[in-house]
């Protein structure tokens, strides 16, 4: 068995992503249990496993501003990741310039994925009629996988990028 590195870099440290529009992916490893309260959403009970959050950025300086937003702990929380950023940071994102929002796609295609559960509901989709914009596995999803269903499920989707956010190489993934 595998040990997971736990190395984060500078958050400010983005080494591909550009300032542009899009969806994303943020891969969050958890290591052990913790509860933590999510603003009025509730409480949500981490266990050891890996969490994928889905979210959009098109707002002013794209994917790149928002993800580094992410990987920072907010003094004053204003989305749901915030409060769960400080606890847990993503060690992967998966991403696309596409300039349709794709999310909810995204979240379609995440919720039907093997091993794909919602750890709580509500979280990240306050905004919209998904479920939930978290989801939880034991076992580290496969980007590859997820970019491969992606592209046959939906139609005139552009290019899905994976970057390592540790500057290590991660874990093997598991399809």
């Amino acid at each position: 068995m595998r040990r997971q590195i736990h190395q984060q870099t500078d958050p400010g440290t983005l080494f591909n992503m550009q300032s542009l529009p899009g969806t994303y992916a943020l891969v969050l490893p958890a290591v052990s249990n913790r509860s933590i309260v999510i603003g009025k959403l509730g409480t949500l009970e981490i266990k050891p496993g890996f969490y994928l959050y889905v979210g959009s950025a098109f707002g002013p300086g794209g994917l790149r501003a928002r993800i580094t937003h992410h990987r920072k702990n907010s003094s004053r929380p204003h989305w749901h990741m915030d409060y769960l950023s400080v606890y847990l940071h993503p060690n992967e994102v998966w991403y696309s310039y596409d300039r349709e929002p794709r999310e909810h796609q995204w979240v379609k295609v995440l919720a039907g994925t093997k091993g794909a559960s919602i750890p709580l509901g509500g979280f990240g989709s306050s905004d919209c009629g998904c479920t939930s914009h978290l989801y939880f596995f034991d076992h580290r999803p496969c980007a590859k996988s997820f970019r491969r269903k992606i592209h046959a499920n939906v139609d005139n989707h552009e290019k899905i990028f994976i970057e390592n956010l540790t500057g290590t190489k991660p874990n093997a993934q598991i399809e």
